[in-house]
């Protein structure tokens, strides 16, 4: 049975009976479509297992991606991030997958007004409470026949047809100590007040875990890789209230005092309701709002808010705020990444010495391996998400899943591993690809485009406020000018000891958020191949000053890049030839770099390892 079929099997008796069960459901309540999106009442990308609805109902355990059913048809639609993947995981008859971005693809809205075109009127349901304001906005737009409608449900139906679901987690919740966050929780509270009197607003609500984590200084063990605890939050000029049912111990409760009062989750609905009748009562005119994100705020709370005036067009104050780091997060974040590269490069002089010797090793044996040098490292707490450790041709699976204890690392293939970790108060994330044996020219050449376009975008200087969607283009120009191109966007933002990915900040194509100095972003372009393989080459980077340039037209701040993560690219997939003289020199001082910052840390052989790996060109491919 090759791997496709056994992923499908293993996966096809639950998934047909939960999608004959819902449609029974859906059936009752007469219902023509229903949406099962990856979010979950708090927009996580990453979910708790007991909230991964749309995995439940598709075997697809991807990220992101929606999914609708119909009485006789379910379609998947993805990002080519999991085109292959989706394929993989999904029994292909039962789900149509619609790879979003392919010319001539749908996403879900249009699919739902081509749809609505064909066959209105129709009921399409939804569950409220995992569909942000946003989403509700376009979904509602889509279906213009007027007697079509959208139908929120009053309890999800996935969990009614969910056997074997599994126990909200509750694990207990932690306080990130003010010497690893750098500002208090009053400082910070004290911070969003101001943003709320300027804007004349009388309360905010958060449901982002991240955000609420954030602004308490707590952290949790809800998600898997994720620090974070189930909860909302709802900051008012003259109190914060903060609803979970995780446990809180004494300790976190005498800190948060006076800051931050904790009431159980049950209460969250009511207090927004209240709050509600309290803003439509004390200011009649609508001065006095209820701040609701509307990309990060369910149509749920917003149905709670009832009719009371709200500010939805603008981001809430949080987002950016936890965007940009403070010295503090910064300073932890470099002694974070002197850390995780030094367990990286462990392992990767282990590695070579194991085949150098003849010693089979998987893409699971590998992982593992890496596991055992990031948990060597003090302050380690947990992976920031599971290690990627893609030989081969599944390494064109740009977010490929649990690496295989049967697929060995042979001679002539690309090992790519990206990873990263939690630890010492900070995230990591970062990606390499490795030549097992000696590469090819293809190869070579491909990876040389990609590491380019990196280092084009590293080493660029830009003007304070510049969006990420202007540099984008930066790392794919190489790539361009061969005819080739990725999928995914080139950076996202990173949390300090958060999420490993972090808005609103990101290097793409739909990167509008203005670009500040203390943010970190990731730069990973890469190439993919079905049936060949896949090259990513990922740094972190803080946005920083960049001085000694002559004044800008505009009297604004020049910023640049400073790389965050210390980790050697593979030499013998580099042709010195193709590069630059500015992207040469960029390499040498970069390699330069992670010898002095990691040299000092390594044993030998270790040592040994890294130093061929920084070593000059001239020193030899």
């Amino acid at each position: 049975m090759n791997k496709k079929l056994g992923m499908i099997n293993r996966q096809i008796n639950p998934v047909h009976k939960r999608l004959a069960a819902l449609r029974g459901l859906m059936a009752q309540e007469r219902l023509d479509v229903l949406l099962v999106p990856s979010a979950d009442e708090h927009q996580n990308e990453v979910t708790p297992h007991y909230k991964q609805r749309r995995e439940a109902i598709s075997g697809f355990s991807g990220s992101a991606g929606d999914v609708a059913v119909c009485a006789d048809e379910a379609h998947l639609f993805v990002d080519s991030r999991y085109h292959l993947q989706a394929a993989e995981q999904t029994d292909p008859q039962v789900y149509t997958i619609h790879r979003v971005g392919l010319e001539g693809e749908s996403d879900l809205a249009e699919w739902l007004a081509e749809r609505d075109r064909e066959h209105a009127p129709q009921r399409v349901g939804f569950d409220p409470f995992v569909t942000s304001m946003q989403a509700h906005q376009r979904l509602a737009q889509a279906l213009e026949n007027p007697h079509s409608e959208l139908v929120a449900a009053d309890a999800n139906l996935v969990d009614q047809v969910w056997n074997g679901r599994p126990h909200a987690p509750g694990k207990p919740v932690f306080r990130l100590a003010d010497e690893l966050a750098g500002e208090t929780v009053a400082g910070k509270l004290a911070r969003v007040r101001a943003e709320l009197a300027e804007k004349n607003v009388g309360a905010l609500v958060l449901c982002k875990l991240d955000e609420v984590a954030w602004l308490t200084n707590l952290r949790g063990a809800d998600i898997s890789y994720n620090p974070v605890f189930e909860g909302y939050m709802v900051v008012e000029p003259d109190g914060a209230h903060c609803f979970t049912d995780n446990p809180v111990p004494d300790e976190v409760r005498s800190a948060l005092r006076g800051h931050v009062e904790l009431h159980p989750a049950a209460a969250f609905p009511r207090h927004v309701r209240a709050l509600s009748a309290a803003m439509r009562k004390r200011k009649p005119d609508g001065s006095q709002k209820i701040w609701l994100d509307r990309n990060g705020t369910t149509q749920g709370i917003r149905l709670l808010a009832g009719d009371a005036p709200l500010l939805d067009d603008s981001p809430n104050p949080v987002a950016r705020m936890k965007a940009i780091k403070n010295p503090v997060e910064i300073v932890v974040s470099r002694e974070a990444h002197l850390r995780s590269g030094a367990a990286k490069v462990r392992s990767f002089s282990r590695l070579a010495a194991l085949l150098n010797e003849g010693i089979g090793i998987s893409e699971a044996g590998y992982a593992d391996l890496l596991y055992e040098e990031y948990a060597r490292e003090e302050g380690f707490s947990d992976l920031s998400f599971t290690t990627i450790s893609a030989y081969g041709e599944n390494g064109a699976i740009v977010h490929y899943g649990t690496p295989d204890p049967r697929t060995m690392l042979e001679p002539g293939g690309l090992l790519l591993v990206d990873s990263g970790v939690q630890i010492v108060g900070a995230t990591t994330d970062d990606t390499r690809t490795l030549a097992i044996g000696k590469p090819t020219a293809e190869q070579r050449r491909h990876y040389t485009d990609v590491l380019k376009g990196h280092i084009r975008l590293a080493g660029q200087v830009f003007p304070d406020k510049t969006t990420g969607q202007a540099l984008d283009v930066l790392a794919r120009a190489p790539l361009w000018n061969e005819g080739l191109d990725y999928g995914h966007g080139t950076g996202h933002g990173v949390g300090a000891y958060l999420n490993v990915h972090e808005g609103p900040q990101s290097l793409s194509s739909r990167g509008t958020t203005p670009l500040e100095a203390g943010m970190i972003l990731s730069n990973e372009p890469g190439y993919y191949r079905a049936g060949w393989g896949g090259i990513r080459l990922e740094n972190l980077y803080v946005i920083e000053e960049a001085l000694g340039l002559p004044p800008h037209p505009g009297g604004k701040r020049w910023l640049r890049f400073s790389p965050l993560t210390m980790l050697p690219f593979d030499r013998q997939l580099i042709d010195w030839g193709r590069l630059g003289g500015q992207e040469g020199q960029w390499l040498t001082d970069y390699h330069a770099l992670v010898w002095e910052s990691l040299s000092p840390l390594l044993d030998e052989p270790h040592r040994i390892w890294l130093e061929a790996a920084c070593a000059p060109p001239e020193a030899g491919a």
